[in-house]
């Protein structure tokens, strides 16, 4: 019995490669990981004794993106199914009649990255994943290692596997994608800075350049524009804060921790979801296992109320006449560190731009968007340095 599903060329691509690295980089629903997928069932299917390891950055994100690709893949494939001899569904493992098997997991460390070997391995969203347990794992796969991302920054790829000779680099974008809905790709065409998106107001020249072309983004005009991104995340610190902005239909609420180490902020988000009730949202704030203050948006006080009667610990932020600059000036006088795993952070600062005027010329005032995880991290550094805590000579 021959498979029977359909595949775009990022398949024969990476079927066909014979590289030790293979990497995708890739813009949204480019259909890389789908076709990296395809390529580990055939072989898992067709070839004996092989072991492959499916790495992302926690097993909730797999089980949504990749984990639950796989299973698409396998059950609606009658060629795929009937190769597979089990299914472990809480170790998320499928074993085929070959006598391979493909597993699904994430690792919290290096150190726990360090037991077991397998002939192959896939980073999915790699850039959410630290280089310590990339190269834990790759140094034990023997035969390849697969990795893909959105290039939304520069990450630890770029500097240790872009340019070397055993490395395959593939960029895709939406159209290498033939399946690919046409509701979302008429979304990413959006983003292009045509005549007619720019009128409509759709135009956004980052989002287009990531998810469109498949580009390492970094825009001009950047509020920010020398953040870092990095996998270190101090243990060691002079003090920690955590800043929340309320979010619910067309905004996700953000919550986010910062501390200080070194004369640098380093930044880590731990909620960033539409649809949260305040319930919800005490809920996560509780198992995160956060009893440190918050400061939140004073915006909404009867969401503040609600966290308090459910024994948060969270206050409202002070907020005066251009607060919003004052903050802006505040955070840019520090080096900004954000961690590898904090991937729409990332997004954030890679997209707060200045507003431009009728004219093109940027203003003093900066947009009013992609800044929730950035107001969140502004509310509570601005609290900080009214209790005059903050080291103001980076000493």
């Amino acid at each position: 019995m021959n498979h029977s599903f359909d595949a775009n060329k990022l398949y024969s691509l990476t079927y066909n490669s014979r590289k030790p690295y293979v990497v995708h980089q890739g813009g949204t629903s480019s259909g890389k990981t789908y076709a990296i997928l395809q390529v580990l069932i055939m072989k898992a299917a067709t070839m004996p004794n092989l072991v492959i390891t499916v790495v992302g950055q926690d097993i909730p994100n797999l089980r949504v993106g990749a984990y639950r690709d796989a299973q698409n893949i396998i059950f609606n494939d009658p060629f795929f199914t009937q190769e597979l001899k089990d299914h472990n569904k809480s170790n998320r493992v499928f074993t085929f009649s070959t006598g391979s098997k493909i597993e699904f997991n994430s690792y919290n460390d290096e150190i726990d990255a360090r037991s077991g070997k397998r002939t192959h391995s896939f980073f999915n969203e790699a850039n959410g994943i630290d280089y310590g347990i990339f190269e834990q794992i790759s140094m034990r796969t023997t035969e390849q290692t697969i990795i893909d991302f959105n290039p939304s920054a520069a990450f630890w790829a770029h500097e240790r596997l872009q340019s070397r000779d055993d490395v395959d680099w593939f960029v895709s974008t939406f159209r290498d994608n033939a399946f690919i809905q046409s509701s979302i790709k008429q979304k990413i065409q959006s983003y292009e800075p045509t005549d007619e998106n720019i009128k409509a107001g759709t135009a956004n020249q980052y989002r287009w350049q990531v998810y469109g072309l498949g580009e390492v983004g970094r825009l001009e005009g950047l509020v920010f524009p020398n953040f870092e991104i990095t996998s270190e995340w101090p243990e060691n610190y002079k003090w920690r804060c955590f800043g929340l902005d309320w979010g619910y239909t067309n905004d996700p609420t953000a919550l986010v921790e910062i501390r200080y180490n070194g004369g640098a902020l380093y930044w880590k988000e731990h909620i960033y979801r539409k649809q949260l009730t305040n319930l919800y949202i005490s809920r996560l704030i509780k198992e995160l296992n956060i009893t440190d203050e918050i400061v939140a948006d004073s915006a909404e006080p009867k969401s503040i109320a609600e966290l308090r009667n459910t024994g948060v610990w969270v206050k409202p932020a002070k907020k005066g006449k251009d607060s919003i600059m004052f903050g802006i000036q505040l955070l840019q006088d520090y080096p900004i560190k954000i961690h590898t795993k904090s991937k729409n952070v990332i997004e954030e600062f890679s997209s707060y731009t200045w507003a431009k005027d009728r004219s093109g010329t940027s203003t003093n005032k900066p947009i009013d968007d992609f800044n929730h995880a950035i107001d969140a991290g502004r509310y509570a550094i601005m609290d900080r340095m009214k209790k005059k805590t903050l080291d103001i000579s980076l000493a």
